[in-house]
Parts: structure tokens; C-alpha cells; sequence
């Protein structure tokens, strides 16, 4: 007997788990734009709909409000097979609620697509009410999700925190630097999650029935109207701000993309293949993680120092039609050679890459306003960047000989036994070699510095670079990437120590010349070396300490270029130390959440 569709809806029950937007425009939910978006949304199914209901009325509390639903089969062709193949299909399942709240909607769906043009109508709840919604005094943060406002290629992305409260064991150094994107709290017996990104809301417990589920979802609507702005734990992170209000006053000036997500999702399937898909139909396989690691480093934004335009070109070596669009309420990408690269999903869609960046917002763009980034479509500002200012500067140490450097490691000869004089590398050792007990060249090859030094229960890695270009931010960029991710091998294993000992035995080889430069520079030999490290990384107060010395940073001269900017001023190099900032507040928050000891930076004076 077939089921009429009260029946059938009574028989449905979903998670207390969805999307809530608020409605300020008072767009009306008419029965003409819900079946737009149900065609739309079911363009692919396979056969009739399951069911179909549009703007049903529903009873909450003396309240009336309407609902739609929409449930579909859709088929895939299985991740296993390259071509389709005839009766070799996967059927799955896929729906969608929306409620109308008047002032807000709420959303539950699952394996539904193509609904960024209806969600453009509405408002993702503001992040700064969402992350303080369900926290009050009494509540435990269980679980922390954060993302990395860092523009250094080389820092950690993400972290994610757990804990019976976090309030009571999370230290906030550096969290200024960071975003929240998920947290899980526990309020008396009750656990929610919240999704900042997404507008989400997940009550951790039983499935409900419609009529259940419109009723939490009031009560959620409630609780939103009643919210009023307050200082909390999350405070303490990058302060969300309003991209409309600032929008006509940025001018983006780096862009870098951070494609953890297209990892993630390569990584468990849900993207199993990647083509090149032509307007003529022609189409070939590629290998994207092969063109996408090329451009996961920071990208320069050409923005002709003008504050206000609609586009700005990106500077990449791949695709010269790429560019950042500042529309109305966000920052988006657009180029058509990436629109041509299409996404095959386990779901049985196609998505072209450039929309899948800018849906899953794969990007951190910095703006000559040093203080504020965009990521997660969001505006975010770090209230203690430039008040941290001269707290930076005591990094740094001036050395006169670094004035007069005039290359990284001089002219190799076959007979020379040290590196040239005037030679980044030799101001180096003639820096660190007489406190040393040890001194090792370890650069080149799998390199963790380019010298690393013991001194007494002191382990240090140093970094060195050479540019003739004052401010270089691309070159400091390096070094401190460099720095970051050689940090873990700061406490390396006996079995790293030993695949090394080889390598430092030989004598110095670059550019196919080898020379008679001992990479042991100081010490009795390298077993004495490698000794000597085991046996410091296991005294309970040995110290770690990271090095960069360059020459291409005066210390007087990012003094007053960092005045400049705590004043607003204007200056021809503001943009590369705008970036050089962001990098020495990278360099020294990785170094601290690394337990690193000391962290300075030889510089001219």
C-alpha cells in the first residue's frame, strides 16, 4: 500500500544538525523560488522524486511557519571504475529541509549541491555571535579547531585542541594568530558543536521528527534574537570584523593558497579524479597535486597601489587570467583555465577547481592594512600585531660585518678550506665559531640548517640568506620557511643523527666543485658531534635556539619602516614589510609552539 505523504513524513527523522542564516532582506520563500531551487538542486536525480513538498505549514508554539522538503536518488558512477560502465552504478540518497523563521531559515540536507545562488539571498550568522552563542561562565570548551592567520607557506595550518575544559589548560600565546573554525561545547549534560565557516549548529544526541527538529530549531532562533555581544574565553583569538564596512578601504596585496581541504578530500576519495575539460568536449586526466604545490607559497597581488578596484591580478606561473574579485560581501577567484579543471566527486557531481577554492575558501589574502586578513570569507583583524612591534625588533641583532656581505658563500675552488670572506656563510662561522664546541655546514641536500652549533647544553640551528634587493620579502619568506620547517628536527632520533654522520664526514660539494671545506667545522670529529647532541637533548634543561642571519634587513631601518606603518604612512617599500611583519610574527610564534628557547635574527645595523 502505498503512503500518502503526511505518512511519510512522519516516518522521517533527521540529526539536530543545520545550517542557520538570518533573512535581512526579508526575502519571501514563495513557492516559485522553492521549486526553482528544488529543479535545480535535482537535475541529475534518477527517476521521480521520493518526495516533494513545498512550503507546508507547521504548528510551533502558537507560531506558524512554513517548511519545504525535498528527497531525490541520484546515481554515481563507483570511484573504482575509470569510464562508466552499463549497470555499474551507485544509487544514493540525498535531501533537503529548509524552514522558514521569517527573520531566519534553517537548513538540513545531506549530498545536496548547487545551492550558492539561493544562499547568496541570506546572511551566514555573524562569527562574533555564533563562537559566543553557547558559552557562558559554567560552559567547558571541549574541542578547539583553529586555522592559521599566518601568510609563511612554511607554518602550521591547523590544530586542532582537546580537552575536558580548555579554558583551564590553553596558554593564549600567539592565539591572536589564529581562527576559529570549529568548536564542541559541553553545557550540564548537553554537547554542541558549532561550525564558524559554516553557520552550522550540531546537538549531539537522538534523531528527531519534524516536528521535533522545527522545534529546536526555534529555540536556536531564539536564542539568536536574545544574543547580545560580550567579551568570552574565544576573545582572546583574531577578532572577526565586517567585510562590507571595510570592503572600499582594502587593497589586497598577497594572496596564498592553503589547500589542506583538496588534500583532505583527495586523500578519502570524495575527489577521485581531475580532468582538463575544453569547451570543444576535448578532455584529459591530470595529476593536479603536481601543479598545485607549485603555487602554495605567496603570491603577489599587482594592485597598481590603488585602494577600491573590482579585480586585482594575481602573479603565478601558471595561469596569467587569475585574479581576486572584491565583491560586495566577499573576496573571491577567478580564472577561466581553472574553471576548466574539473573535480569528479564520489557524489556523482562535477565541480570546476576555481569554484571548489572559492566555495571551501582555500585562500588567505593580506592587505596593505597590515593588521587585517581575509580567510574563511571573513574579515579577521589582529588587534596585537603592530602593538607587538617593538617587542619584534628585540629579536633582532645588528652585526657591522653583515653591512659589507656581498654573496652567500663566496667564489668555491677546489683548493679552498673556508668560504670566502665577505660571504654570508663565512660572517656566519667567524659569528659562532668561538663559543662553539661544535660546528657542522649542514647545507645542501636533506639539510635541517645550513649550520648547526652546540654550546654547552645549547643546541642551535642556524639559517642563513643572502639578497642584494633591501626588504626582500620573498627572501625572508625563505628563510623563515626554512627555520619552521626544520623545527622537529631540533630534538631529532639516534637513527636521524646517524644517516647524517655520513654527509657530515665529507667535505663541502656545491655547484659540481668539490672543495676542501670541512662540513665538521669546530670539534674532534663528527661521532664526538652526534654524541654530544644525543646527550644534550636528554638533559632536562637543554636549550633550543634558532638563527637566520642576512643581510638584506637593516635593524635602524625596519625600525622606522615599522613606525611608518604603526602611523600609517606611506613608503615605497610598505607593502614588502607590510609582509615582512606577518613573517616575523610566523617565525616567532612557530618557534614557541615548537619549544623553541631563542629565536634571533643577525641583521645590519
Amino acid at each position: 500500500m502505498q503512503l500518502t505523504e503526511d505518512e511519510i513524513l512522519n516516518q522521517i527523522v533527521l540529526n539536530e544538525n543545520a545550517y542557520f542564516y538570518s533573512n535581512p532582506d526579508e526575502v519571501n520563500l514563495s513557492n516559485y523560488l522553492i521549486r526553482k531551487l528544488f529543479r535545480k538542486i535535482s537535475s541529475g536525480r534518477a527517476g521521480n522524486y521520493l518526495l516533494k513538498v513545498i512550503n507546508k505549514e507547521i504548528i510551533i508554539d502558537e507560531q506558524t511557519f512554513n517548511y519545504s522538503v525535498c528527497i531525490f536518488r541520484y546515481t554515481a558512477i563507483p570511484s573504482i571504475l575509470e569510464e562508466h560502465l552499463e549497470n555499474w552504478e551507485e544509487i544514493k540518497l540525498a535531501y533537503i529541509f529548509i524552514i522558514d523563521f521569517n527573520d531566519y531559515i534553517m537548513i538540513v540536507r545531506r549530498n545536496v549541491g548547487k545551492l550558492r545562488e539561493f544562499l547568496e539571498k541570506f546572511e551566514p550568522i555573524d562569527y562574533k555571535i555564533l563562537s559566543t552563542l553557547y558559552i557562558d561562565e559554567d560552559t567547558q570548551i571541549e574541542k578547539l579547531n583553529m586555522q592559521n592567520m599566518n601568510v609563511s607557506n612554511r607554518a602550521i595550518r591547523q590544530k586542532s585542541l582537546e580537552s575536558l575544559d580548555l579554558q583551564q589548560n590553553l596558554s593564549p600565546l600567539g592565539t591572536s594568530n589564529y581562527v576559529v573554525n570549529n568548536l564542541r561545547v559541553k553545557n550540564d549534560d548537553e554537547k554542541t558543536s558549532l561550525s564558524l565557516n559554516t553557520s552550522r549548529i550540531n546537538k549531539f544526541g537522538k534523531k528527531s521528527n519534524i516536528r521535533e527538529i522545527s522545534k529546536w530549531g526555534l529555540l536556536q532562533i531564539e536564542r539568536l534574537r536574545a544574543h547580545t555581544e560580550r567579551e568570552t574565553f574565544l576573545s582572546m583569538f583574531s577578532e572577526s570584523i565586517d567585510f562590507k564596512d571595510h570592503k572600499h578601504n582594502l587593497m589586497p596585496i598577497a594572496i596564498l593558497f592553503v589547500f589542506s581541504k583538496l588534500y583532505e578530500d583527495l586523500e578519502q576519495n570524495v575527489i577521485h579524479e581531475t580532468k582538463i575539460v575544453l569547451r570543444d568536449g576535448r578532455q584529459r586526466q591530470i595529476n593536479l597535486i603536481k601543479y598545485i604545490s607549485k603555487v602554495e607559497t605567496l603570491l603577489q597581488i599587482t594592485n597598481h597601489n590603488t585602494i577600491g578596484l573590482t579585480t586585482y591580478d594575481i602573479q603565478n606561473p601558471y595561469a596569467n587570467d587569475l585574479e581576486i574579485r572584491m565583491n560586495e560581501k566577499s573576496i573571491s577567484v577567478r580564472s577561466q583555465k581553472l574553471k576548466n579543471i574539473i573535480l569528479f566527486k564520489d557524489n556523482g557531481q562535477m565541480q570546476p577547481l576555481i569554484d571548489y577554492i572559492n566555495v571551501s575558501n582555500q585562500f588567505i589574502v593580506n592587505f596593505d592594512n597590515c593588521e587585517l586578513i581575509y580567510t574563511n570569507r571573513k574579515l579577521f583583524k589582529d588587534n596585537r600585531l603592530l602593538g607587538n612591534i617593538d617587542n619584534f625588533l628585540k629579536i633582532f641583532l645588528p652585526n657591522p660585518q653583515l653591512q659589507s656581505a656581498t654573496s652567500e658563500k663566496g667564489t668555491l675552488t677546489p683548493a679552498a678550506r673556508n668560504f670566502s670572506p665577505g660571504s654570508i656563510f663565512n660572517i656566519t662561522e667567524s659569528i659562532f665559531l668561538q663559543e662553539s664546541e661544535f660546528l657542522i655546514c649542514d647545507d645542501l641536500g636533506k639539510e635541517w640548517a645550513d649550520h648547526i652549533c652546540i654550546v654547552g647544553n645549547k643546541i642551535r640551528f642556524i639559517h642563513s640568506k643572502y639578497k642584494e634587493t633591501n626588504y626582500s620579502a620573498s627572501a625572508f619568506q625563505d628563510i623563515v620557511g626554512q627555520a619552521l620547517k626544520n623545527l622537529g628536527n631540533l630534538m631529532p632520533q639516534d637513527f636521524q643523527l646517524t644517516s647524517k654522520q655520513g654527509f657530515w664526514s665529507r667535505n663541502y660539494k656545491d655547484d659540481k666543485i668539490q672543495t676542501q671545506i670541512r662540513r665538521l667545522r669546530k670539534g674532534n670529529s663528527v661521532n664526538d658531534f652526534t654524541d654530544k647532541f644525543k646527550r644534550t637533548i636528554l638533559e632536562p634543561n637543554h636549550q633550543r635556539e634558532v638563527f637566520l642571519v642576512l643581510n638584506f634587513i637593516s635593524k635602524s631601518g625596519l625600525e622606522n619602516k615599522l613606525q611608518q606603518l604603526r602611523d600609517a604612512e606611506a613608503f615605497p617599500e610598505r607593502n614588502e614589510v607590510i609582509q615582512i611583519l606577518w613573517f616575523i610574527s610566523s617565525f616567532i610564534n612557530g618557534c614557541k609552539e615548537a619549544g623553541v628557547d631563542g629565536l634571533y635574527i643577525y641583521c645590519k645595523p
